[in-house]
């Protein structure tokens, strides 16, 4: 069977190798220049962030399985401190968040599980699919290449807009995104406390997330520098999102040193990611989209949850119903 894969996240990579073990020709088709999703690591001179997922938490999940046993774990870390709650500007003593709960990084950043995941599979960068043409009974076609099946994994906005005229649309109820500003601040002091990560649990706060990258993991920033991704909450998100970087690098700086200190008001290095799909709010399930015998398979995030963990076991059983159907 040979099977188009569209989008070259963690779902549509988990698709790719689960057909490709069980013996199926695939390629698949990522409209950025590398694959990963919103699993995205970004190199600002000597700081390393990961701007979109800033960790893995697999939960005793398949990917779980597949970064301890199956791909390399040579620079697999396991995150040591804990992901605590901040109320307002001030982190809540002894309020730690999924306490006991695995979390892994990579020492040069998150994207190197993509890099491992893809190892022999054929993905085609910087193409993008403007829709599926064909059916289960004939074939399907994407961008005039021919398939006898397909599986779409971008954010259902983006897959509705793929199936607008595909013979084999899907209704999709009323799955929902929220957005995200993902701010990257690199600064030449140091930063020492017993959390790598601060959560706002409600959201009220614009910073819903400070991940602490240079307690995260060895390698981040240089000895006496910290390297912070600070991701805003769905509020500020949708507000600011088409707003100048300047207003948003303003705004997030005051609220880090606010939380941080003065000193922290100064970063060395900025910049500004913007996730118009970052994660549902509101999810359909996979047997809901999906028939039984269709060889036209939807998976991704939208469809389980905005975990990495999540899309990737889309992916595994998106590759497991066509197999099943060959």
């Amino acid at each position: 069977m040979r099977v188009g894969v569209v989008g070259a996240g963690l779902a549509g990579i988990a698709a790719a190798r689960t057909l490709a073990a069980g013996g199926h020709q695939v390629i698949v088709f990522e409209q950025r220049q590398t694959p990963g999703g919103r699993v995205m690591t970004k190199t600002l001179g000597p700081y390393v962030f990961d701007s979109g997922a800033t960790s893995i938490a697999p939960r005793g999940q398949a990917l779980e399985r597949v970064i301890l046993n199956e791909i390399a774990t040579t620079d697999l870390v396991r995150i040591e401190k804990p992901v605590m709650a901040h109320d307002g500007f001030r982190a809540v003593s002894g309020s730690l968040m999924g306490s006991g709960t695995p979390r892994y990084c990579y020492r040069q950043g998150l994207y190197e599980v993509m890099r491992l995941l893809s190892e022999g599979i054929e993905v085609r960068t910087g193409i993008s699919i403007e829709g599926v043409e064909g059916d289960s009974n004939d074939g399907f076609s994407l961008n005039g290449e021919g398939f006898d099946a397909v599986i779409v994994t971008a954010p259902i906005p983006a897959v509705e807009k793929i199936l607008a005229n595909s013979k084999e649309g899907r209704k999709f109820s009323n799955v929902k995104y929220r957005s995200c500003l993902s701010v990257l601040l690199g600064f030449d002091k140091p930063f020492n406390a017993p959390f790598h990560a601060l959560v706002g649990p409600d959201q009220a706060h614009p910073l819903a997330w400070l991940s602490f990258e240079s307690l995260k993991s060895p390698g981040r920033a240089p000895d006496g520098h910290t390297a912070i991704v600070a991701q805003a909450s769905s509020e500020y998100s949708k507000r600011r999102f088409e707003a100048d970087e300047d207003l948003v690098l303003e705004e997030t700086i005051g609220d880090v040193s606010r939380l941080l200190g003065k000193e922290f008001s100064t970063p060395v290095v900025t910049h500004v990611e913007r996730f118009r799909y970052s994660h549902p709010e509101i999810t359909t399930s996979f047997e809901a989209v999906n028939s039984p015998l269709s060889k036209l398979v939807i998976a991704g995030d939208g469809l389980l949850g905005g975990r990495t963990e999540l899309a990737f076991e889309t992916g595994i059983r998106a590759g497991r119903l066509l197999m099943e159907n060959a």
